[in-house]
């Protein structure tokens, strides 16, 4: 395994410009703004705002109180796939949680997710490739879990889907297949591992270097948890989709749980592509064209908005704890940049 401590500069949250940031932020918010755009445009607005007024009271509670769980559910797992010693608790994960949401409202493609790697980094003294394998890894646990379920749902509830060709589900699978590999197997680790550094001898895409290089090492650090970690992103997103069929419930929608486990899946990946912002617009267009079968398109649209709950309101959890975070990888950049500044030429 290496042993080559980083500098905390190294794994700062984003090495991008302060300018490039910025415009894949405006581009993020164009994109989801001209899909909302483009959705509302065809449909009723009137009926929307109609369909969550009528929703039920007790039914909305339920469902986006939900998140609190959720959010904390997710902070344990990431306590678990970090290193030990790298965070003094569970409290500790579930901060660099709802910050890491929060900086990803700002930050393009999710990048604000690299939070988390600076301050395992900066606390637990592993790898820069250890510190990003530990965010590609839980997002892999996800994708693992989110599939497997919405396979699942294909397979017991054979959800009507007019608008995803017959290959897309054999593709999913293989894609899920995938995920299961590259989070489990050592021997897939260390061969990926030896073909990156054969391939990217140069400087070019160095995080994609480091990533192939502690991927073995992270999962021989965590190697004893992966029997728990694995299972635990499975039942985690057996609750996520849980939440969003209390959703349909909350709408007064009769969509069964294994349509909307599968369906509700598919439209919850097209929001993970990066070029919206938090995943608007994308997701709330595939649930309109996924659950037109089931429910209105109003309705579905409706759908879409209490599912924004889910990657909005943990962000404003993580509002007042992100001023310490911030200041100290401000602080150590300053450091760092000092130190290089005073190097002798």
């Amino acid at each position: 395994m290496s042993s080559n401590a980083i500098d905390a500069p190294a794994a700062a949250p984003s090495r991008q410009p302060a300018g490039r940031r910025r415009k894949g932020a405006f581009l993020s918010l164009l994109v989801s703004g001209g899909l909302i755009t483009a959705l509302y445009w065809n449909l009723d607005v009137r009926l929307v705002g109609e369909t969550l007024l009528d929703a039920d009271r007790l039914w909305l509670v339920l469902s986006v109180g939900m998140i609190v769980p959720i959010t904390l559910l997710r902070a344990l797992r990431f306590f678990w796939v970090t290193p030990r010693g790298a965070l003094p608790g569970v409290a500790e994960a579930a901060r660099l949680t709802v910050v890491a949401s929060a900086f990803n409202v700002f930050l393009p493609a999710k990048t604000g997710d690299l939070v988390k790697s600076y301050f395992v980094a900066k606390r637990g003294h592993v790898s820069a490739g250890v510190s990003i394998a530990i965010v590609v890894y839980e997002r892999l646990c996800d994708l693992f879990g989110l599939i497997t379920w919405c396979l699942v749902g294909w397979l017991v509830g054979q959800p009507q889907a007019a608008g995803l060709p017959a290959l897309f589900w054999p593709i999913l699978a293989a894609f899920g297949a995938l995920c299961a590999v590259l989070i489990s197997s050592e021997v897939a680790a260390e061969l990926l591992r030896r073909v990156i550094q054969r391939v990217l001898r140069s400087g070019r895409l160095s995080g994609l270097r480091h990533l192939a290089e502690g991927w073995p090492d992270l999962l021989q650090l965590i190697d004893g948890r992966r029997r728990l970690v694995v299972p635990f992103s499975l039942a985690l997103w057996l609750v996520h989709l849980f939440q969003i069929w209390t959703f349909t419930v909350t709408l007064g929608a009769d969509v069964p749980f294994t349509v909307c486990a599968s369906l509700a899946a598919v439209a919850l990946m097209a929001g993970q592509l990066p070029w919206t912002f938090a995943g608007l617009g994308s997701t709330d267009v595939a649930l309109v064209v996924l659950l037109a079968a089931y429910m209105p398109a109003e309705s579905a649209a409706a759908m879409g908005v209490l599912i924004s709950t889910r990657n909005l309101l943990p962000p404003l959890f993580g509002i007042p704890f992100m001023r310490p975070y911030l200041a100290s990888a401000v602080d150590e950049a300053r450091r760092w940049k000092r130190g290089v500044a005073e190097e002798p030429a």
